[in-house]
């Protein structure tokens, strides 16, 4: 005779634990956790867990860093939640406030989204008069040098250590050499993006250009950015000013329905 378990507990209970793992790597972010405290945070045995995550880490949903040993989500996690996320097709939702900001701007507009340190490019939409600056949807750029990545850092609440990793990444390639942000400079930009409102970067992603960026929030949902791209002749404080104020009337006017704008700290 088969027993039923209790209403509460997993039918299949090594899946349920490993899903509980996925949820506690998911919020230790890119700092990730010690297998220690990933077991005593799940209540869990540290041999089964150290089991289970190996089992994750073959199907590249979990990931082990060689230099502290902290466990975190793999590539195969988030991309899952890439894919899930592309079914709303945000590009579209927000094809109206990407064409308004740069009619009115008549500069380069673009829709971001976090992809782990970075950030990636989901939309652009490009003025009638030339800009040569470096733009591909579906590429990614280090967050932390980014108007639409530090927009996202100060909306998401990320701050203190949390930001190392971001500072981090600026450096990790060769060809990125003297475009490395330290985490106390990242730290000061993502406070002021907070009190303001909208962020900026001026030649710190590319030589020539400057960027005005503003985050979308939403309940139970990633965050979203939009940014303003042109050269640093048309980009002066003051005309940065009145782009970070525009960014934020048309995104709260022409926002999809359950996002907002993220409020100033």
């Amino acid at each position: 005779m088969t027993t039923t378990p209790p209403p509460d507990a997993s039918p299949v209970g090594s899946v349920d634990k490993a899903l509980v793992l996925l949820e506690i790597l998911a919020s230790a972010g890119p700092d990730g956790m010690t297998l220690r405290d990933i077991a005593a945070a799940g209540d869990l045995n540290k041999a089964s867990v150290h089991r289970l995550l190996r089992a994750l880490m073959h199907r590249d949903f979990a990931d082990q860093s060689a230099s502290d040993q902290h466990y975190r989500l793999g590539a195969a996690a988030l991309e899952l939640g890439h894919s899930f996320g592309d079914g709303e097709n945000i590009p579209a939702l927000f094809a109206p406030a990407l064409a308004s900001v740069s009619q009115r701007t008549q500069e380069l507009v673009h829709l971001g989204q976090m992809d782990g340190t970075h950030v990636l490019y989901l939309d652009k939409v490009e003025p009638e008069r030339t800009l040569r600056v470096w733009s591909s949807v579906g590429k990614r750029a280090p967050a932390a040098r980014t108007a639409m990545g530090r927009a996202l850092l100060a909306a998401d609440g990320v701050r203190g250590p949390a930001l190392e990793a971001y500072a981090l990444a600026t450096g990790a390639d060769a060809a990125e050499a003297g475009r490395e942000i330290s985490v106390e400079h990242l730290a000061e930009v993502v406070d002021q993006t907070g009190e303001r409102g909208w962020s900026m970067e001026i030649e710190e992603n590319e030589s020539g250009i400057a960027c005005v960026g503003v985050a979308l929030v939403r309940t139970g949902g990633r965050s979203v950015s939009v940014s303003v791209t042109g050269p640093i002749e048309r980009m002066d404080a003051q005309r940065r000013t009145e782009i970070g104020g525009l960014l934020r009337e048309e995104l709260s006017r022409l926002a999809p329905t359950g996002f907002q704008v993220a409020p100033p700290a």
